[in-house]
């Protein structure tokens, strides 16, 4: 049986594994979800006028970076976060993330700019956020 996670897991965002590819700046991510696995969590955001809420999306970013690392991350810091667009349930939503790695100065912390785009091309999301890797006991 696998150990319990150190993180909470509303959703199941990932249902194939993202893209990735190494430059110079980072670790390149680029994942596609449709929106409607997002499905339950949009259910009362908004009555009559469902969107996939930012918070899902958030933790969308996280868990395309853990993917593409390798091992859990957990959130701690949201430096930016701009919804220009809603992402509805017929959506397809292409994040593309920059992982930054660590530096002296960052420590075990991890930056992540990631852009969200909806199917027809236009951006819905630009978020920058910091994670760190989950420790575990064992």
């Amino acid at each position: 049986m696998p150990a319990p996670s150190k993180t909470a897991k509303v959703f199941d965002a990932l249902h194939s594994p993202p893209l990735t590819e190494q430059s110079l700046e980072g670790t390149r991510v680029t994942v596609r979800v449709p929106v409607k696995r997002a499905g339950a969590q949009m259910a009362g955001h908004y009555p009559g006028f469902p969107i996939m809420p930012g918070v899902l999306l958030i933790d969308c970013v996280r868990q395309a970076a853990s993917s593409a690392l390798g091992r859990e991350l957990r959130l701690c810091r949201i430096d930016r976060a701009r919804f220009t667009r809603p992402l509805l349930a017929g959506d397809e939503l292409e994040l593309s993330l920059l992982v930054m790695p660590q530096t002296p100065q960052t420590g075990t912390r991890i930056a992540v700019r990631a852009r969200a785009a909806r199917g027809d091309g236009l951006t819905a999301a630009d978020l920058s956020v910091v994670c760190e890797p989950v420790v575990s006991d064992a």
